[in-house]
C-alpha cells in the first residue's frame, strides 16, 4: 500500500484546478486509462463472487456469455461514446452533455440517478471487500469496511482522477499476478492429473460454457449475457466515471484505444472463472468441515477467502489478499472521484459560484470523504442481504436504474426528447423493472428491455428533427 501510495503520487504530479483534479488534463496515456477502465469493473466481487458461483451446486462456466457481452459493450462504448464526448467543449459531466443535447431539467434528474447507482454499486463492493477482510482478520465487518474506504479515499484524494488512474494501472498488475499465481498454486496441489480433472469437472457439468435456452427467467444464458451486459455496458458508458476517462486521454482516438483494449483485459475474467473449477476440484478432494458447509449456506462468498486463510501459505496468502484489496480499492477511488465530480461541479458551485479553483480542490476532496461514509453505511445495510450471493446482488440492485440510465443516454446521443417525454419514459421503464421482478425474468433483461421501451416511448412523443429543437426551446423558456 505504501508503494503504490507513493507511486501514484509521484506519477500524478500537481494538481491546480478542477480541470486537473477530475479530467486529468487531457494528459493520460490511453494503455493506463485503459487498465483503469478494467481495474474499475473487475472489483473485488468478481474475484470473491464469480469462483464462488462456480464452486456452489450446479454452478458452472456459463458466467462466460456475460463476459462477452461486457467485452463487446466496451467497443460500442467506444464508438457510441467516446467522439461526442472528447469533442464536447465547455461541458464538465456527462450530464452536461446529457442537458445541452436535451434540456437541462433532463441533465439534472440523470445526474441523480446517476449518483444514486453510484451509491447502490460501490456500497455492495465495499460491503465484498470487508467481508474478505472479517474472513482473514476476525476484526469484524464494520472495522474492515472501515479500514478498505479510508485507504480509497486516502488515493482518490491525493490527486484526484490522475492518481485513480495510475493506482488503478499499478493494481491491475497486483491482481492480474495474484489470480495466476493461486491458480497455479491450487493446479498444482491436486492429487489428479490436470487430464482426469478435467474430465471430472465435465462429469460434473461444470465446464458448460453456453446456454441457448430462451427461458427468461434463466439468469446466465446466451442473450441474457450478450444482450444483457451490452445494455450494461452502454449504461455505465453514460456515467461521469467514463466521462472522466475519455476526458483524461490525449486525443479522441487514444479514448477508442482505451475502450478496445479494455475489452481484451476481459480474460482476466477468465482466469478468474479458472479459480472457480480448481476450487471446486481442491475441495473435491479434500472435503470441506461440516462448520464451513454449513456456514457456505448464508454466506456463500466465503468459500475463496476461507481457501487464502485455510489453504495458502503465510505470507504467499497475503499477495493474493492484497490482489483482492487492490481489486477493491481500484473500483472505490474510481466512484468517490466520479460522486466528489457531481457534487462539486451540479451542487456546491451553484451554492457557492465565485471561489477559488483552491476552494473547490479542498471541496472536492472533502465530498469524497463525505461519500465515503455513506458508502460505508450503505455496505452494513447491504450486509444484511449478503446470503443471496454477492454477484447477483452486484447486477441485480443497480438495474432497478440501469435502465433508465441507458435510455437516457441514447435519447441525448441522438438529441431526442424533452424533459416531460423523459419523465414519461421513465416512468415506464420502472413499471417494466417492477414487473420483470415479480414474474421472476431475469434481471440481465431488465436494462435492455425497460431502456429500449424507454426510447421507444420518448422517439414516439417528439417529433422528428430538427422540429424537435423547437420544442425544447420553447418547453425550456
Amino acid at each position: 500500500m505504501l508503494a503504490v501510495t507513493y507511486a501514484g503520487r509521484r506519477l500524478s504530479g500537481n494538481i491546480k484546478d478542477r480541470r486537473g483534479f477530475f479530467q486529468a488534463d487531457g494528459s493520460m496515456p490511453w494503455w493506463a486509462v485503459s487498465a483503469s477502465i478494467i481495474a474499475t469493473v473487475v472489483s473485488s466481487v468478481t474475484f470473491i463472487s464469480v469462483p464462488a458461483a462456480v464452486f456452489a451446486e450446479g454452478g458452472n462456466l456459463t458466467y462466460f456469455q456475460v463476459i462477452i457481452g461486457l467485452a463487446v459493450g466496451k467497443v460500442v462504448v467506444a464508438r457510441l461514446l467516446a467522439r461526442p464526448f472528447y469533442e464536447s467543449q465547455g461541458l464538465a459531466t456527462s450530464y452536461e452533455y446529457i442537458a445541452r443535447r436535451i434540456d437541462p431539467a433532463t441533465g439534472e434528474f440523470s445526474m441523480y440517478l446517476g449518483l444514486l447507482l453510484n451509491v447502490i454499486n460501490s456500497g455492495v463492493k465495499l460491503l465484498t471487500a470487508g467481508l474478505v477482510l472479517d474472513v482473514i482478520s476476525g476484526w469484524g465487518l464494520a472495522p474492515c469496511a472501515f479500514f478498505v474506504m479510508v485507504i480509497s479515499v486516502l488515493w482518490g484524494a491525493l490527486a484526484g482522477i490522475k492518481t485513480v488512474i495510475w493506482t488503478d494501472f499499478l493494481l491491475f498488475g497486483l491482481f492480474a499476478l495474484g489470480a495466476c499465481f493461486v491458480l497455479i498454486y491450487m493446479l498444482l496441489g491436486l492429487e489428479r492429473s490436470l487430464p482426469d480433472t478435467i474430465f471430472w469437472l465435465d462429469a460434473q457439468a461444470k465446464l458448460v460454457l453456453f446456454d441457448f435456452d430462451t427461458d427468461p427467467e434463466k439468469r446466465y444464458t446466451i442473450w441474457a449475457g450478450v444482450i444483457g451486459a451490452i445494455g450494461l455496458s452502454i449504461a455505465q458508458g453514460s456515467t461521469q466515471g467514463t466521462w472522466q476517462r475519455v476526458k483524461a486521454c490525449r486525443s479522441v482516438g487514444d479514448a477508442q484505444k482505451a475502450f478496445d483494449f479494455a475489452a481484451l483485459f476481459y480474460v482476466m475474467h477468465l482466469v478468474i472463472l479458472g479459480v472457480g473449477l480448481a476450487l471446486f476440484a481442491f475441495y473435491g478432494e479434500r472435503g470441506l468441515p461440516d462448520e464451513v458447509a454449513l456456514e457456505l449456506v448464508s454466506s456463500p462468498d466465503r468459500i475463496f477467502p476461507h481457501f487464502i486463510a485455510t489453504e495458502l501459505p503465510v505470507g504467499i496468502s497475503g499477495i493474493f489478499i492484497a490482489a483482492i484489496f487492490a481489486a477493491a480499492i481500484s473500483t472505490l477511488d474510481s466512484a468517490l472521484a466520479e460522486s466528489s465530480d457531481l457534487t462539486v461541479n451540479h451542487i456546491y458551485t451553484r451554492w457557492r459560484p465565485a471561489e477559488t479553483e483552491i476552494h473547490y480542490l479542498k471541496a472536492a476532496r472533502f465530498f469524497m470523504l463525505v461519500w465515503g461514509f455513506i458508502f460505508f453505511a450503505l455496505a452494513l445495510f447491504f450486509g444484511n442481504y449478503s446470503a443471496e450471493g454477492l454477484l447477483d446482488l452486484t447486477f441485480k440492485l443497480p438495474n432497478y436504474v440501469y435502465g433508465a440510465i441507458f435510455g437516457s443516454i441514447i435519447l441525448a446521443r441522438f438529441g431526442i426528447g424533452t424533459f416531460p417525454t423523459i419523465v414519461l419514459g421513465f416512468t415506464l421503464a420502472c413499471l417494466l423493472v417492477v414487473w420483470m421482478s415479480d414474474a421472476g425474468i431475469a434481471f440481465f433483461y431488465w436494462c435492455p428491455v425497460s431502456g429500449l421501451s424507454m426510447v421507444a416511448l420518448v422517439w414516439a412523443l417528439n417529433p422528428k428533427a430538427p422540429e424537435w429543437r423547437g420544442v425544447v426551446d420553447n418547453w425550456s423558456k
